[in-house]
């Protein structure tokens, strides 16, 4: 008797091998700390990628590696910055102020258009 599909499915699962990008992005998920830390010390991007291309800790172009960073490290913390700026519990969008806020006539002197749906008969005719 044929076995079920699902033990099929497991079975070729197992032997298939990782795509190139799932295993450079755990390959830098690994690393990920030790990549902020030393931004934090102030080393440049390069050297971080040198250092780690030559221990063989990373296989992967130095333009994927700016990649990762920029979007696994300065990303994460432009978007931690920004949460802490708005607060998570603070104000919802609407409520901050200033916030597509539409700025009203400021002096009753001048006209302005307000539309009307429904329209007078005088202005029909």
């Amino acid at each position: 008797m044929a076995k079920k599909l699902s033990v099929r499915i497991a079975e070729r699962t197992g032997r298939k091998t990782p795509a190139r990008n799932g295993t450079n992005r755990a390959a830098f998920l690994a690393v990920r700390d030790d990549v902020k830390q030393a931004l934090d010390d102030g080393w440049p991007v390069r050297a971080i990628w040198e250092t780690l291309h030559e221990e063989r800790k990373i296989a992967f172009s130095y333009p994927a590696f700016c990649r990762y960073v920029k979007r696994l490290v300065v990303g994460r913390r432009l978007e931690i910055g920004r949460d802490l700026a708005v607060g998570k519990k603070g104000k919802t969008e609407p409520e901050r102020e200033g916030f597509n806020s539409v700025e009203k006539n400021s002096s009753p002197g001048l006209p302005s258009f307000t539309f009307n749906s429904t329209p007078k008969k005088e202005d029909l005719i």
